[in-house]
């Protein structure tokens, strides 16, 4: 196999390809890239066994063939190189050559038979995703996905497929985050939606991979697994097994307490309370009323308060969070306004913005003695 290539089309289409690899390899062939010739180009493919990333990279193939190098080691020979390089593999020996402005560099290659066959996914549903929107949304809600394998469901991001929108949503049992992207879908008459769990890692890396584009990527589910298709890069993964926690009716129908803020504001207010908070139990205390709501803090190092022009409804209300959990939140919010709605001082918060639905954030509060 020979082909040649840019170093910078090589190393990106690398820097895609190892997101797949693992620390704690089961078998020495997942150390490896496989590369393969085809008519566009070369096809290179990283796997830890369980995710697998394909991606293609223009070039221009003198003889085809396929090789599985050791997939760490070139990477780092290419951050090294430029301009235009020759990349020879002879399979009798199993010897890499790479030659490129004056240096030749020799790589001990794996025997290719040893690297697992990739299938497409043959889905149940697909959904066509604007990049930016899809990564600006997964951004947003990543935080609070749970990192406790015990609750192995709650690692994985809930993609719930509608006629008229995407909704992703995440939770750790203390916080919730859902955002929306507004495409259409063909949904079964008898179904309201389709729905997969998708492992938080993964889905936090295809958003990562997508671009600042308007350009879609398609995410392909079947009952087991999702495929990916970010331009000219496919992600494979398993979904998550299992029900999802029914978050609809986590959500409260109705609220006695509700307060309109600007952002901006109240996240200013919130970091501010937060310098002192941290230095005890981190916990932020708000106060609403007629006049606003006041944020204070008391440790003992210190005190704060803080207050913030609002916009009032109901009852009031004394009421404490964890103020990590508070700034997790405002710095995901992306409207100047933004709307605070409460029922009791040990009953969540329901986050939100002052018009639509575009997103939803839910914050359990810390019970406190009076």
């Amino acid at each position: 196999m020979q082909f040649k290539v840019t170093a910078s089309d090589m190393n990106y289409g690398m820097g895609m390809a190892v997101r797949a690899l693992s620390s704690h390899v089961a078998k020495h062939a997942y150390d490896g890239v496989f590369m393969e010739t085809i008519p566009e180009g070369v096809q290179l493919t990283c796997t830890d066994g369980k995710i697998t990333i394909k991606t293609l990279v223009p070039a221009m193939v003198e003889e085809d063939g396929c090789a599985l190098i050791p997939a760490k080691l070139l990477y780092e020979l290419l951050r090294k190189s430029e301009g235009e390089m020759v990349i020879h593999v002879d399979t009798q020996t199993l010897k890499a050559t790479v030659t490129a402005m004056g240096s030749k560099t020799n790589i001990v290659c794996m025997d290719a038979v040893e690297f697992p066959e990739i299938a497409d996914v043959a889905g149940d549903f697909v959904t066509n995703l604007p990049q930016k929107e899809f990564a600006s949304a997964i951004s947003k809600i990543i935080f609070a996905i749970a990192s406790d394998e015990v609750r192995q469901i709650l690692t994985g991001c809930l993609m719930e497929v509608y006629r008229e929108e995407v909704r992703f949503v995440c939770l750790d049992g203390f916080r919730l985050a859902m955002q929306k992207v507004y495409v259409n879908h063909d949904v079964p008459a008898d179904q309201e939606c389709r729905s997969a769990i998708i492992p938080g890692t993964i889905i936090n890396e295809v958003s990562r991979m997508a671009g600042d584009t308007q350009d879609e990527l398609a995410i392909t589910c079947s009952n087991t697994h999702m495929m990916a298709v970010i331009g000219k890069t496919t992600v494979f993964s398993p979904l998550i097994a299992g029900e999802y926690i029914n978050y609809k009716q986590i959500l409260p129908a109705t609220w006695t307490t509700a307060v309109k803020l600007d952002r901006a504001a109240l996240n200013n207010a919130i970091e501010r309370a937060a310098v002192i908070a941290r230095e005890g139990n981190n916990l932020l205390r708000l106060h609403m009323d007629m006049s606003g709501m006041t944020i204070s803090a008391n440790t003992e190092r210190g005190s704060a308060e803080e207050n913030v022009a609002a916009e009032f409804d109901g009852a009031p209300l004394n009421i404490a969070f964890s103020a990590r959990y508070l700034q997790d939140v405002l710095r995901n919010v992306d409207t100047q306004e933004m709307a605070m709605r409460f029922n009791t001082n040990v009953s969540p918060c329901v986050v939100g913005p002052v018009k639509g639905n575009q997103y939803t954030y839910l914050i359990l509060p810390v019970r406190t003695i009076e």
